[in-house]
């Protein structure tokens, strides 16, 4: 062997040692990443979609009664009848104005914005 054949293959197995080296220890950091951006979209149930659709119904209906200006008394008594009927209570917000919609258990369903 002459001395430019062992000059190459000294310069190719320290290149190979260096790539060896410098590759990442573990796939799983990077695969991670990958299945995180590109997973199924999550899927929402048939009961959740209709809370979310009474939710709406109720807004836009006590959001009616208000600008019709109605009495307390009657906002009251719609409040109610949403509740018992939708399952989803409506309130105002005191410090904004706009309207809440709940869950009997208090969870935030849907609000009202300011668009």
């Amino acid at each position: 062997m002459d001395k430019n054949t062992k000059t190459l293959f000294i310069t190719l197995g320290g290149a190979l040692l260096l790539i060896w080296l410098l590759k990442p220890k573990n796939s799983k950091s990077t695969k991670g990443l990958l299945d995180a951006k590109y997973s199924e979209p999550k899927q929402v149930s048939d009961s959740q979609i209709k809370q979310k659709e009474n939710a709406v119904i109720g807004l836009k209906a006590m959001r009616e009664a208000i600008d019709s200006k109605e009495s307390k008394k009657e906002l009251d008594k719609l409040s109610s009848m949403i509740s018992q009927d939708y399952g989803v209570k409506v309130m105002i917000g005191k410090k904004t104005g706009l309207l809440r919609a709940m869950s009997k258990d208090g969870k935030v369903i849907s609000e009202e914005t300011t668009d």
